[in-house]
Order: structure tokens, then C-alpha cells, then sequence
């Protein structure tokens, strides 16, 4: 081998070494911030966003299945987990608070969070507008791990904003309908 075909295989080598090891370092954080009024009182809203927290399933289509888990570590609920099925697989969200003076609940994914992720949280809260209307504030944050991470970080986005928008319009249709969103019932069928 050349004295120059070595010096262009070392440049590669060392390339591709520091491209490896800066992908332990890279990350990027994704930031989704969800707003919407609807015409309930905040205290039945906070009974189905966030007592009822574990039934999701009941009127969100993202989630076929969920359930309680965890032992109870929170006034006002006696369970710290949820486990859901969703229609990109299941996973396992555990709260970090739950205030029910302050209508805020927050968790974060401790299992089946997409392999691109070093983490995956959420702020769910609710702010009393009176005259039986309340704002639904749902915040999203994905961080991202590695070169794939940072490459498809705009598809996650658009992903959890998707996502973010379609949670709030059915919150807003159950409280205001007693009743699941049609998005709810046909996916159901």
C-alpha cells in the first residue's frame, strides 16, 4: 500500500472513530406545547385528565389500552404509573407529580420509548378560565439520542405535535359530549 493510500485509509479511520463517538454525544431536544379551551369546569376536566389519568383509553384514540400501576405515591390517587398500549406499541409512563390543588400532573417514559430517545416526558395541566371554561395545556419533550436522533428529530416533532393536537381536541369532545370523539369510536371498530 501506498504512503498516501495509508494516509487517506488513516483520515477515514479517524473519521469515522470521531463521527462514532461524538453519536454517544449528540442529542436533540424536541419541545411540543398543546393549548386549548373548552367549555367544561376545571374540576371535571381534572377528574378525567388527571384522577382518571390510568383510563385514557376511554377517550383518546391513541390508546387502545391502559391501565394503573405502580403504588400509590400521590394525594388524590392511589397508583404512580400507567401502563398503556398505544398504536405504536406500549409503554409505561410514571409520574413524577401529581397536584391536584394546582390541576398539573407530570411523567415521564420510563419503558417503551422509541430507541432514538434518551427521554420522553410530559406536563399536562389545566388553568380555570371561569364561567365553566378551562385551557388544557399539554407540553411534550422528547430528547433525542445520536446522529439518527438529530437526522429525524423534525419528523418526531411533527409526530408529538400531531399526536399533542389530536389528545387535546378529544379531551375537549368528551367533556363536552359525554362522549368519545368519532375518532375514538371508529377506532374502536
Amino acid at each position: 500500500m501506498t504512503r498516501k493510500k495509508k494516509r487517506g485509509f488513516g483520515i477515514a479511520l479517524l473519521i469515522f472513530v470521531l463521527l462514532f463517538i461524538s453519536n454517544f454525544f449528540i442529542s436533540y431536544t424536541v419541545d411540543v406545547k398543546q393549548e386549548l379551551i373548552i367549555n367544561a369546569s376545571i374540576d371535571s376536566t381534572w377528574q378525567v385528565m388527571g384522577t382518571e389519568f390510568d383510563e385514557v383509553d376511554l377517550w383518546c384514540a391513541n390508546f387502545i389500552e391502559s391501565e394503573a400501576g405502580g403504588s400509590e405515591k400521590f394525594n388524590g390517587i392511589d397508583y404512580s404509573t400507567r401502563v398503556t398500549v398505544t398504536t405504536k406499541g406500549g409503554n409505561t409512563q410514571a409520574l413524577d407529580e401529581f397536584d391536584s390543588a394546582n390541576y398539573l400532573l407530570k411523567y415521564h417514559i420510563t419503558e417503551g420509548k422509541p430507541g432514538i430517545a434518551k427521554e420522553a416526558s410530559a406536563v399536562w395541566s389545566l388553568v380555570d378560565l371561569g364561567l365553566n371554561k378551562t385551557k388544557i395545556v399539554l407540553e411534550f419533550k422528547f430528547v433525542s439520542k445520536g446522529w439518527i436522533g438529530l437526522l429525524v428529530s423534525g419528523k418526531v416533532r411533527n409526530g408529538i405535535n400531531s399526536t399533542s393536537q389530536e389528545i387535546t381536541e378529544e379531551l375537549k369532545y368528551y367533556m363536552e359530549n359525554g362522549t368519545a370523539h368519532p375518532r375514538k369510536i371508529k377506532s374502536l371498530k
